[in-house]
């Protein structure tokens, strides 16, 4: 193998697929990145056997081959690299580097022993507006459970209903609902439209690479033959997952029916209130207390043994009003994940769950289980 690459293109690709490599890998070789030109640019895998990553780079190939490199030490050497041409060779085992005056060699191991990680061989099955489906993301993986104890919990509900894709998370005492557009090619995926239960921390890898995407850039959906495996494509990555196997709970159950109070206010104004509130709210059970009345919306936390603060917040109401509480970090990571100017919040009663929606958008809700207090 011999080829030359950009630096800062190489960085790139490093920087994205090394976080599919494994740190405490039982296998040595899970360790390594792969290096593999295919068809006139560098193609770089990793992979942890439940997530893998193909990234292709741009580069100017002399002699065709493949190789395994160890990642943590090639990828800090590659970035520390000035600006400019990188040259690789292959000779044997020993992969030789060289970029103006930095000279150096890896030790390699065979690309036959790297993991075969899947890669799609035609058109995609199904499109996604790149910029829709990562805002959808941001707003709906941070909610899955991170206890590897409850599997089903740990992932993604991804189902689609005619032409609209939905996505649901829940950890069991919160839940995040989008729909957004898509475009479906070719056959009918029935296990798509089952719903397919995709890692939430796949889901947010995803989200990151096609963060910086135009609008208007599209994202593909493979499903695999065997549907055990999903593979999200862009013309210069794919990321594969496996499938997390089980029933996901039954969230339209657990959907409120009609509110008896509805509040519409800024969400900048709410986030900076909660944020307040929560340093109060870290010597009491992270507790927060919502207290709704005709034209405010009192947020507040107190602890014994600290001290007690209150903030209003101008709203538009509707219905009785009320009081209820919550945990802060769900009140926070709810109101820093949504970009919404204005948002609606429903209640009915104190132990009821809480909904909050986009006052723009109707195909997203937030659902935040509320926690019983003492008065």
């Amino acid at each position: 193998m011999k080829l030359s690459v950009f630096q800062e293109n190489l960085v790139r690709g490093l920087t994205i697929v090394s976080r599919s490599v494994t740190t405490k890998a039982q296998l040595p070789i899970l360790a390594n990145i792969l290096l593999a030109t295919d068809k006139g640019r560098l193609k770089l895998s990793a992979t942890n056997l439940e997530t893998g990553i193909n990234f292709w780079v741009g580069a100017k190939i002399e002699k065709e081959g493949a190789t395994s490199i160890p990642a943590k030490i090639f990828n800090e050497y590659v970035a520390s690299l000035p600006a400019g041409k990188i040259d690789l060779e292959l000779k044997e085992n020993l992969l030789s580097l060289g970029c103006g005056n930095y000279q150096a060699s890896f030790v390699c191991l065979p690309a036959g022993e790297f993991p075969s990680v899947p890669t799609i061989t035609s058109e995609p099955e199904i499109s996604l507006e790149s910029h829709a489906f990562s805002k959808a993301i941001g707003q709906v993986a941070f909610a899955a459970a991170q206890d590897e104890g409850r599997p089903q919990l740990n992932g993604v509900l991804v189902r689609l209903e005619e032409d609209d894709l939905t996505l649901v998370a829940t950890d069991g005492y919160r839940l995040s609902f989008q729909k957004i557009k898509t475009t479906l090619k070719g056959k009918e995926i029935k296990e798509l439209a089952a719903g397919l239960l995709i890692p939430s921390r796949t889901l947010a890898e995803v989200g990151r690479i096609i963060g910086e995407a135009e609008e208007g850039k599209t994202l593909g959906l493979t499903i695999t033959p065997q549907a055990n495996q999903a593979i999200f494509s862009t013309p210069e990555a794919e990321i594969v997952t496996r499938l997390i196997e089980g029933k996901f709970p039954d969230y339209e159950k657990i959907l409120p029916g009609k509110a008896t109070t509805k509040i519409t206010l800024d969400r900048v104004s709410l986030l900076g209130a909660v944020r307040t509130a929560a340093i109060f709210a870290r010597e009491s059970a992270n507790i927060i207390k919502f207290k709704v009345q005709s034209s405010k919306l009192q947020v507040s936390a107190n602890a014994a043994q600290v001290g007690e603060n209150a903030i209003e917040v101008e709203i538009k109401t509707e219905g009785e009003g009320g009081s209820i509480a919550f945990n802060a970090r769900y009140l926070l990571d709810f109101l820093n994940s949504n970009e919404a100017q204005l948002i609606n919040f429903e209640m009915t009663g104190p132990l009821a769950p809480g909904v909050f929606t986009n006052a723009e958008e109707k195909e997203a809700l937030h659902l935040i289980m509320p926690v019983r207090v003492q008065e």
